[in-house]
């Protein structure tokens, strides 16, 4: 596994309030487990359910529909 470079950088500042180095952290790390759950549209909702995310997983259906991810356009080139 690769470590994120955004970690690396926030592990060598020293911010003034203790929790903000964590909720930057926190944020690259919650970037990199939604880019890897988005990765696959067609295994997102699986995977979300699985994992234990099904309000995340049922947002994403209240907001595109059910099997949203067959639904889906191309993004534009």
């Amino acid at each position: 596994m690769t470590m994120d470079p955004r970690l690396l950088a926030l592990d060598e500042t020293e911010p003034e309030e203790p929790t903000d180095k964590f909720r930057a952290q926190l944020g690259v790390l919650a970037d990199n487990l939604m880019s890897g759950y988005l990765a696959n549209p067609a295994r997102t909702d699986a995977m979300l359910r699985r994992d234990g995310m099904t309000r995340t997983a049922d947002r994403l259906v209240e907001l595109f529909g059910p099997e949203w991810w067959k639904h889906r356009t191309a993004p534009d080139s």
